[in-house]
């Protein structure tokens, strides 16, 4: 039998605090809008804390000004990250302007206001990379000229990236190049996987190049390009096996026998397996027979697979005189 709403409110309110946290923490009630205001009148910040990121009941707009006003971090954080309450105009300006980044940067993650253009301003101008992160990746206004180049500058190369991949901006051909020839590995990444925008020859060859390997690799993975026979085993010589590996998933280039039997015989598993899956590899009876006495279970699953792709294939060329010898 379950307690009383009497006998609920008194473990609220019972002197020992262990009591009442584990209360706060309890799923098998609705709390009264009474026992509600209990737990956030708390005097223990931690245990109001937990109040607020309860979602089974409707919060009044004197508990919200109240939490949103109180002296604990923690507790306006709380309530500015819950989602079930409309804030004010007043509201709002004053979560944008907490002395507190944490609180500036949740109130700029919240997309229920029409920020204006004085807080857009501020926000991407905010001391706190974490701020003007957060503002970078809203899309609700409209950046001016101005803040864009401000942000494509940004120390941060967090809030570069950011802006890097935004596509609702008009940037220019300067812009795009400075980009592309960052020093930052993570704002040539954002650049790399923008794909309205054509890659030039001098780009390519930069970035398959670069001396970062993410960067390399995300190039690696770009097919709106048809590599060079250079780029290609610039590649598939990569000393990062990721690299070697999508750069041996491609379909948009022949390989030389050269390069089948070294990526067959290349020391990471994955590399080899993607090898394996070529069309244009045609592995001797011999190296098939090897394949299959594996003991990797996915490498070996690569070899069956391979058999009969190409037993599939010799039947589509039994009208020629081909006969491929699949003994074993």
């Amino acid at each position: 039998m379950g307690l009383s709403t009497q006998e609920i409110e008194d473990k609220l309110r019972d002197p020992d605090t262990d009591v009442r946290w584990k209360w706060v923490r309890r799923t098998d009630f609705t709390p009264t809008p009474e026992q509600a205001e209990i737990g956030l009148t708390d005097y223990i910040e931690w245990i109001r804390r937990e109040w607020v990121k309860r979602m089974d009941f409707t919060p009044t707009p004197e508990q919200i000004e109240r939490g949103l006003t109180d002296p604990h971090v923690d507790i306006r954080s709380a309530w500015a990250e819950r989602m079930d309450w409309t804030p004010t105009p007043a509201q709002v300006e004053r979560g944008l302007t907490d002395p507190e980044y944490i609180i500036r940067r949740i109130w700029a993650n919240r997309m229920d206001f029409t920020p204006t253009p004085e807080q857009v301003e501020r926000g991407l101008t905010d001391v706190h990379w974490n701020v003007r992160s957060a503002w970078g990746m809203r899309t609700d206004y409209t950046p001016t000229p101005e803040q864009i180049e401000r942000a494509l500058k940004d120390n941060e190369g967090s809030i570069k990236a950011i802006w890097a991949k935004r596509t609702d901006i008009i940037l220019s051909p300067a812009q795009i190049e400075r980009g592309f020839r960052d020093k930052n590995r993570w704002v040539k990444v954002a650049w790399a996987e923008r794909m309205d925008i054509v890659p030039t020859p001098e780009r390519i060859k930069r970035g398959i190049t670069d001396e970062h390997e993410v960067v390399r690799l995300t190039w690696a993975q770009r097919k709106d390009f048809t590599p060079t026979p250079e780029w290609v085993e610039i590649g598939l010589t990569d000393r990062y096996e990721r690299i070697r590996e999508a750069w041996a998933k491609r379909t948009d280039f022949i390989a030389s026998e050269e390069q089948i039997q070294r990526g067959l015989k290349d020391r990471n598993i994955d590399v080899k397996i993607a090898w394996i899956s070529r069309q244009e590899v045609h592995p001797t009876p011999t190296q098939v027979k090897r394949g299959l006495k594996v003991k990797n279970n996915r490498l070996r699953k690569a070899w069956e697979k391979k058999v009969i792709d190409m037993y599939r294939e010799a039947e589509l060329e039994a009208c020629s005189d081909t006969h491929i010898n699949f003994s074993i």
